[in-house]
């Protein structure tokens, strides 16, 4: 453990891996090894979904496991594995991973022109907290776009007034909510479907 640390922060990466994958067992050091072994990993440049994952499903209580699997569902995104990322998001269920885990998964879902499950995934995040996490609020605005798109603005609009209600004034997300909203109470009959 001490000579990965100082391999890590001397800068040898590669180094470091190698160094926290000689530690074995199931006991606390283990879990700490096998997390900073992906750590290394990722750094160095190298795959490391293979460490997220072995590290995430052999210490799946680890306060870090839900952020293992991100990082890995990141990874298997980037490299054009959407199948792979889909079930990594799913197991992100940790409270500072779920929320940017859902709206990854919505926009994963768009890419692969699931949009029924898109807009599933995106409606979780109704519920979801913190309220104005801006994942949270991206995926709203997705939902809402998807939902005039099919044309009901009246179940958009709301969504909309969320977004402006908690998003950080003059963001992406709060302009586009913004103006969408002010579109869709300027012509009433928009409202009426």
């Amino acid at each position: 453990m001490r000579l990965g640390a100082l391999l890590f922060e001397s800068g040898d990466s590669a180094g470091a891996a190698a160094a926290y994958g000689e530690v074995t067992g199931t006991d606390a050091d283990a879990a700490d090894a096998a997390y900073n072994r992906a750590l290394a990993l990722a750094k160095s440049g190298r795959d490391a979904v293979a460490a997220w994952e072995g590290f995430a499903g052999r210490f799946p209580r680890h306060e870090k496991a839900s952020g293992a699997w991100f990082s890995a569902a990141r990874l298997r995104e980037d490299r054009g594995d959407p199948a792979g990322a889909e079930k990594d998001y799913e197991k992100a269920t940790g409270p500072a991973e779920r929320t940017k885990a859902l709206y990854a998964l919505g926009r994963l879902r768009e890419k692969m022109q699931q949009t029924a499950a898109a807009k599933a995934v995106y409606q979780k995040l109704v519920d979801a907290g913190p309220k104005n996490d801006p994942a949270r609020l991206s995926g709203l605005l997705r939902l809402a776009l998807l939902l005039e798109l099919e044309d009901k603005p009246r179940a958009a609009a709301p969504l909309y007034g969320e977004i402006v209600r908690r998003a950080e004034r003059g963001s992406a997300a709060f302009e586009t909510a913004r103006k969408r909203l002010e579109a869709l109470t300027q012509d009433k009959s928009l409202l009426g479907r």
